[in-house]
């Protein structure tokens, strides 16, 4: 999906018309001069990402707790293209994402899987850091950048316009989980909500009058996840309410905004 961070750019320009002009992002030559250097191509929504913000974005983390800028990457970087031996295939994974948090015991690194990429798009996967990384410290986080990002942009613009929230996790084991998330798309489609693009495979954002409804899958989880923003509190519950009656299999859970969250942990 080519478009996939135009769109995401269109829908912060919408909501917050100031804020692309406050982020500051990054020339492209500088990925390209890693690119050459670690032998790799990058997918196009992370260069535009980077593009565009990855240098400061403001009150709005991309990434959800992970520090995403150039300066403290590259610094990264520049160890993992010198060290030797390679402490994991340099050509298919790429590092986008660390743990801030110098304090963290156990910190985890979020890396873009490129063997599992399109050239637009790449699976992410969590390492443990500390230098120290093997098939038992990765784990599959079952998102792509792309579809973070979306839940990222989309929780933090559209959603958090809107006052009054709700929530539900729908239940299932993760083979059902797609299937799921699109008889639930479908649903809310035939209720009189309109996705907004860009519309994924694991994330789906519809508006109604007066109301949004981001529909996910959950990181490394066995749930759908959805969430129900409203400028008024009786749509939102009425919602809710009938989206919990047609599947049984699912629960509320509380909506606190956009507070950061470690991906599936």
């Amino acid at each position: 999906m080519t478009d996939l961070w135009p769109s995401l750019v269109a829908l912060i320009g919408a909501r917050r018309p100031g804020f692309l002009a406050s982020a500051e992002g990054v020339e492209r030559a500088e990925l390209a001069r890693w690119e050459a250097r670690f032998g790799l191509t990058l997918p196009r929504v992370y260069v535009d990402l980077m593009r565009t913000m990855g240098r400061s974005s403001g009150d709005f983390n991309p990434l959800g707790p992970y520090e995403h800028r150039l300066d403290p990457l590259a610094e990264q970087w520049a160890w993992m293209a010198e060290e030797e031996p390679a402490p994991y295939p340099r050509d298919q994974y790429f590092l986008v994402g660390f743990d801030p948090d110098p304090s963290a015991i156990s910190p985890f690194e979020l890396f873009l899987d490129l063997s599992r990429g399109d050239g637009v798009d790449a699976a992410l996967v969590e390492m443990g850091s500390n230098g120290v990384y093997s098939a038992d410290a990765r784990h599959d986080i079952r998102q792509t950048l792309g579809e973070l990002l979306a839940e990222r942009t989309l929780t933090f613009f559209e959603l958090s316009a809107r006052p009054e929230r709700g929530g539900l996790l729908i239940f299932g084991d993760a083979p059902s989980l797609p299937s799921i998330k699109a008889e639930v798309v479908e649903q809310l489609r035939g209720i009189g909500g309109s996705p907004l693009p860009p519309d994924l495979a694991g994330v789906t954002c519809l508006r109604f009058a007066g109301t949004s409804v981001l529909v996910s899958l959950g990181a490394r989880q066995d749930w759908v996840a959805v969430a129900i923003a409203g400028d008024a509190r009786e749509d939102v519950a009425a919602l809710l309410n009938q989206l919990r009656a047609s599947w049984p299999r699912s629960t509320p859970r509380s909506m606190p905004g956009d507070r950061a969250r470690r991906t599936g942990r």
